[in-house]
Order: C-alpha cells, then sequence, then structure tokens
C-alpha cells in the first residue's frame, strides 16, 4: 500500500467529513531505514522500543515498498501521491512543478484550515518556492542533505543548545507543533523528515552506550556470494563498491552499531513525540504515520546503499497509528 495515497486518502476524508472533529496527522519518515533495523520486524538485536511500541498500538505493514528506492523521487511521490514517471522529479531529471506542489498533501490540508509544519529534510525541490518555507505555519526544514549539527541548519538554530544533534531537535520541534496548535484549538499536520540513518554517519553520542561491542547477525543472504546470479550491469555502480568502500566487508558489527544507533535517536525522538501528545491530552485524535524514504542494503548480496531495486532498499517499514480504523 501506497503511503502517499494513504496520507491524500486522509487528507480527501477530512475535506470530506467537515462536521467531524478532524483528526491530527504526523507524518515520520526516517532517510535510508530498512526494516532489517526494527524490533517489529523481527530483528532481535536492535532496540526500538517506541517504535515497537507504535506498531503494538497500531498496525505494522510487512509489505510495504517504495516505487523509487532515492530520497528525491521518493518524496516528491509522497508529497504528491504520483509516480516519479508523474512528477518528473529526481535527481538530474527536474524540480517538482509549482501546480503538482499546490496539489501536495500539505498545502491541501493547510487550504483545509489546518496548520502545518514541516522539519529536517525537505529533500525537493518546487518551482519557484525552492524548499517552501512559506507554506507552512512552523517550518524547521532545510536544503539539500541538512546537517546532523543542529546549529549548522538554520530554521533549527534555536534548539541547538539543549540538542546539539539534529534528530532530538526534531523531536522537540514536534513537541512545539503539538503543543502551539492545541493552545490555539485548531487541528495540525506535522510532518518531520529525519535525516538519520543517511551518510556521512554521525551519530549522537548521546547514544554511544547503546550498541557498543554489539555482534550483530547477519541476513541470510548476506556477501559477495549471494550477488553472483545478479546482472553485470549492478555490479558497475557504486551500490556493488559500497560493500566494500563503506566496511560491510570486514567492519560489519561497526558499521552496523553505527547505522542503527542513527535510529535509535529517531526512537528517542518518537517517544518525545508521542509523551507530549499524551501531555496535551490529544493522543486519541490524533494518526501517526511512520516511514522511510527507501530501505538499504547493508551488506545483502554483497552491495551496500540503495537505488538498485532489491527487496532490502524497495521495502520499508510503515507503521499506522489511527484509532479511528483500529475501532472498525
Amino acid at each position: 500500500m501506497k503511503i502517499a495515497l494513504l496520507v491524500l486518502f486522509l487528507a480527501a476524508r477530512i475535506l470530506a467529513e467537515e462536521e467531524v472533529k478532524r483528526p491530527n496527522i504526523i507524518f515520520l519518515m526516517a532517510d535510508d531505514q530498512n526494516t532489517y533495523s526494527m524490533g517489529c520486524y523481527g530483528n532481535k538485536d536492535v532496540q526500538t522500543p517506541n517504535m515497537d511500541r507504535l506498531a503494538r498500538d497500531g498496525m505494522i505493514f510487512d509489505r510495504h515498498y517504495d516505487t523509487t528506492a532515492i530520497c528525491m523521487g521518493s518524496r516528491a511521490n509522497v508529497f504528491t501521491g504520483r509516480y516519479e514517471y508523474k512528477t518528473g522529479c529526481n535527481f538530474v531529471h527536474g524540480d517538482l512543478s509549482a501546480d503538482l506542489w499546490e496539489k501536495s498533501y500539505p498545502v491541501m490540508l493547510r487550504e483545509a484550515g489546518y496548520l502545518t509544519g514541516f522539519a529536517g529534510k525537505f529533500g525537493i525541490v518546487v518551482q519557484g518556492k525552492g524548499i517552501c518555507e512559506d507554506e507552512f505555519d512552523f517550518y524547521g526544514g532545510g536544503k539539500g542533505q541538512t546537517n546532523f549539527e543542529t546549529a549548522k541548519n538554520p530554521s533549527m538554530k534555536k534548539y541547538a543548545k539543549e540538542y546539539p544533534h539534529s534528530t532530538l531537535s526534531y523531536g522537540a520541534f514536534g513537541c512545539d507543533v503539538i503543543r502551539k496548535s492545541v493552545e490555539k484549538e485548531k487541528p495540525f499536520c506535522l510532518s518531520i523528515s529525519f535525516k538519520a540513518p543517511h551518510r556521512p554517519t554521525t551519530p549522537d553520542p548521546k547514544f554511544d552506550h547503546v550498541y557498543r561491542g554489539k555482534t550483530f547477525t547477519r541476513p541470510a543472504n548476506y556477501g559477495r556470494r549471494y550477488g553472483e546470479h545478479l546482472a553485470a550491469q549492478s555490479k558497475e555502480g557504486r551500490q556493488y563498491e559500497r560493500f566494500e568502500s563503506w566496511g560491510y566487508d570486514k567492519k560489519y558489527d561497526e558499521v552496523m552499531a553505527i547505522y542503527n544507533q542513527q535510529i535509535y535517536a529517531i526512537d528517542v525522538a518518537l517517544g518525545m513525540i508521542r509523551k507530549e501528545l499524551e501531555e496535551q491530552g490529544v493522543t486519541e485524535n490524533t494518526v501517526i504515520i511512520y516511514t522511510s524514504d527507501n530501505g538499504f542494503i547493508c551488506g545483502s548480496h554483497g552491495y551496500g546503499s540503495k537505488v538498485l531495486p532489491m527487496e532490502e532498499s524497495t521495502r520499508v517499514p510503515l507503521i499506522i497509528y489511527d484509532l479511528s480504523l483500529i475501532h472498525i
């Protein structure tokens, strides 16, 4: 089930039910997170208590796939609910047209009376609007890849002292949006696009202890011998050489400890946001969607990175918490 269509379905449902109390929407997107990084998807080596709790409280999707396993194309898909061949938006292909942006879920919901907030990696460029700083009521977004150092993200500088690493700063931003929206007695749509666990691998040192010295179980299809049958063309790109240059061959435990440490910080940020929902008394009327823009290969088949249409790069996490659907 395509996440973009789910978000747009929510927007359509809201527009059609004017008299019903409108649900708040929180859309959380990691960057390069595969399903193998989460306890709720069966990995016993990792610690993701808040993601696991969200899965228990809501619904977890076992077969959720992106259609473009790279960030810019995938994000354009999510904003608009359209495939890449319809948006024309991806690296070197082109920016998103202003006309398509006007049909995106943040624009639709704002027009419907929602307060909208965005923080993190915007991931696309909209023609004539750039990264759309003026299109949201609360804005903590940034262009390009953004930075793991909060102080280097201009729109997030005010969080830098308490949260020097950007992952938790986005959790704090989310708490502010929730609190201010409740004060104004208006429904909100909060979108957070975490930079983690995207490279360069720069985990929050606050969590260095979590996986220190950890040995990770390698997937059953780990290593070069499980990619011998794949096309020669797939071995000409960077995904093939990154099995070695990124250390999956000789430093697997070290590489995966850093990868999963970055995801652990997202888990903590998710916990911050859910705690704020509870304190503001809006948990039951809030839909939470958690996903990633694409997966990550992490040594399977003897490859690294993403892009290639493999299970590890195209199958991504999806958890939806929506009490109105669970109670049907």
